[in-house]
C-alpha cells in the first residue's frame, strides 16, 4: 500500500485539553490493573466530530463492541469504533500511525485517503456497543510508530499479558504533534 506523505498535523478534536487519563499512566478501571495506557483520552460528548491528523491511508476501521449480559451487567469493554491511519513522515520517509478509539460512527474504510482536517467519526454514546461500553464519552488518541500488520492495536500495556506490544513504539500524541510541526502547529 503506497503511503501519503503527510507534512503538517493537527489535533484530532477541537477541546483537547479535557484529557481524563494521560499517556502512560497505569489505570484501574473496574476494580482491575488494565496497564500502562497507550494514549490519551479526550472527554467529549457523543457525536463529537473526529478529524484525521493529517493525510494519510486508513489502514484499519472496524467495530470491537463491549458486551452486556441479558441481566445488563457489563461483560466485556472494548474499543467500540476504532480507525487507524498511517501517515508518512516527509524528512524521514518513516510511517507511523494515529489510532483513533470509541467512535460511535466511522465514515471511512480501509484503504481510503484521507486529508488533514477530514471527519473519520463521531465519539459514541456512553454505555453502548459502538462506545465499547465505557461510562465516560471520549476519544482514545494514540501515536504508534512500530510495526503494523493489520491488527487492532491495543490501548493498555500490561507486564506478562497477552496482548504483545512495545510500549516504546507508543509516543505521547500531543508532544509528538508539537515536535512533528515545531513552527505551524494546528490546534
Amino acid at each position: 500500500m503506497a503511503y501519503r506523505i503527510t507534512p503538517n498535523l493537527m489535533f484530532p478534536i477541537g477541546n483537547f485539553r479535557n484529557i481524563t487519563s494521560g499517556f502512560g499512566e497505569m489505570n484501574v478501571y473496574d476494580n482491575k490493573l488494565w496497564g500502562k495506557h497507550l494514549g490519551i483520552d479526550i472527554a467529549a460528548p457523543n457525536e463529537t466530530k473526529i478529524f484525521s491528523i493529517g493525510r494519510g491511508v486508513v489502514v484499519y476501521s472496524k467495530l470491537h463492541q463491549g458486551e452486556f449480559s441479558e441481566n445488563g451487567e457489563v461483560l466485556k469493554r472494548n474499543w467500540g469504533g476504532i480507525v487507524i491511519i498511517a501517515h508518512k513522515d516527509p524528512q524521514s520517509k518513516k510511517v507511523f500511525y494515529s489510532v483513533y478509539g470509541h467512535l460511535g460512527k466511522r465514515y471511512v474504510k480501509r484503504g481510503d485517503a484521507v486529508e488533514m482536517g477530514g471527519l473519520i467519526g463521531v465519539i459514541g454514546k456512553s454505555m453502548s456497543e459502538s462506545n465499547g461500553i465505557w461510562e465516560e464519552e471520549h476519544l482514545h488518541f494514540g501515536i504508534y510508530i512500530g510495526p503494523f500488520h493489520g491488527k487492532v492495536l491495543p490501548g493498555y500495556f500490561k507486564e506478562g499479558s497477552n496482548v504483545i506490544t512495545d510500549p516504546e513504539f507508543w509516543k505521547e500524541p500531543i508532544s509528538f504533534i508539537k515536535n512533528y510541526n515545531p513552527r505551524n502547529v494546528h490546534i
